[in-house]
């Protein structure tokens, strides 16, 4: 099976980097591009301007017209591994502490593509997609260069595949798995967003119960990541930024370790400084009538073994209160995003993301943005069509590649061998 490799790219993914290259370089023209640009955000900004008090806007499933767009599907865009590096090496120490460290680290990795590229809105996935890709890279060291990661000389495969299970309420399901070093994650991605005013605040939907990670070769234990609230900010000036806040709790009954990673907030005046303060700490899992501690001042000093500083855009670090040693858990400015590896689209099937959106993609690159919108309300007609088949035939959607047991929401398990990419 032949497979196609994207190019090593510092800043964005391969479609990101043919979209963004300019037309002209002249300075008349560039200032003509950030024009176009500007007027993007503004006919955004006149769109959510009249869902200010709508509960989610998510669920309306807006249909924007392609130059709004990012020329990329939402199950190829989120996900949790830019960085699968660290996901490989999350059970490697034989130290509980540091296997929290590095679950640590690998949470924060996740993130990188909102600080090396540009926030744009993605394809909404159809019921049905599905995206399958892989990496290869260090079998033990993570936080590599691109090129010192294709100099490696061992190297384990990092294997991803997603599926949206649900059109009304927009639900996908995923599985990441490094079978090398038995490190397995799942979850189901639903998310609520609503428009202040000024921002568009994104929270966890019902069907999402955050990022489960499993480390099979150290006798199944498991971890269990909550997300916070992001906002994606810059709406009045045209020039989008997250912020993150609240917190993420990260629990390990088997360890008995659970850490709070607190998003402190941001000032009303000056740059953002996007910094994060946690604790790791000694839980009684077995105590039904233990509460979650939301503050970090709640937790008790005699149960923390250890504490985290930094900023999730910048250098995190962990120190040891055992012998008060502080290191680096992650360098995010000196991280480049590693390329996916994916089957051609000739080996694709129909309902594979890439080739679902092939039309549309190929049209916005060329920014042939009119028949891209009318290539992409095509799908999203065929999508109508077939939702209202199945309704008159009473038929209910039966994911194919996972199983969604109602009784663990946010919890699917991947009903197929793991693919061979």
């Amino acid at each position: 099976m032949g497979i196609t490799k994207q190019a090593s790219l510092p800043k964005a993914t391969l479609v990101e980097a043919e979209f963004d290259k300019p037309i002209v370089t002249t300075s008349k023209h560039v200032e003509a591009q950030e024009d176009t640009d500007q007027g993007k955000f503004k006919a955004i900004l006149g769109l959510l301007k009249n869902m200010i008090g709508v509960k989610d806007i998510v669920s309306m499933r807006l249909s924007l017209p392609a130059q709004l767009l990012d020329p990329i599907s939402n199950l190829e865009h989120w996900q949790y591994l830019d960085r699968p590096d660290f996901f490989a090496c999350i059970g490697d120490n034989d130290d509980p502490l540091e296997r929290m460290f590095a679950v640590i680290a690998w949470w924060f990795s996740k993130d990188l593509k909102y600080i090396v590229s540009r926030i744009k809105k993605p394809y909404n996935s159809i019921l049905g997609e599905q995206f399958m890709s892989k990496w290869d890279v260090p079998a033990s060291r993570p936080g590599l260069s691109l090129n010192d990661i294709e100099s490696e000389s061992e190297k384990v495969k990092v294997v991803f595949v997603a599926e949206q299970t649900s059109h009304h309420p927009p639900v996908s399901a995923f599985h990441y798995e490094c079978p090398e070093k038995g490190v397995i994650a799942c979850g189901s991605d639903h998310i609520c967003a609503r428009f202040t005013g000024t921002s568009v605040k994104v929270s966890s939907g019902s069907h999402s119960s955050g990022i489960h990670v499993r480390l099979a070769k150290r006798d199944n234990e498991e971890y269990h990541l909550s997300h916070p609230t992001a906002s994606i900010q810059g709406w009045l000036k045209g020039s989008l930024y997250i912020t993150v806040s609240e917190y993420c709790v990260i629990t390990c009954p088997k360890s008995g370790l659970k850490a709070v990673i607190e998003y402190k907030e941001e000032p009303w005046l000056g740059k953002s400084k996007y910094l994060v303060e946690g604790k790791i700490f000694r839980e009684d899992y077995s105590s039904k009538t233990s509460e979650e501690p939301i503050k970090l001042k709640n937790i008790q000093d005699t149960q923390v073994v250890a504490k985290i500083e930094g900023s999730w855009r910048g250098k995190v670090l962990g120190t040891r209160l055992d012998n008060n040693h502080t290191k680096t858990l992650i360098d995010m400015g000196s991280l480049e995003v590693i390329p996916k590896v994916v089957k051609p689209l000739s080996e694709q099937k129909d309902n594979e993301s890439r080739k679902v959106w092939s039309e549309v993609t190929e049209l916005i690159v060329k920014r042939d943005f009119n028949n891209a919108t009318k290539a992409k309300h095509s799908i999203e007609d065929r999508q109508r069509q077939k939702a209202n088949e199945r309704q008159s035939k009473g038929d209910i959607f039966v994911p194919e590649l996972f199983t969604i047991d109602s009784s663990k929401p946010g919890y699917p398990s991947l009903k197929i061998p793991l693919p061979d990419l």
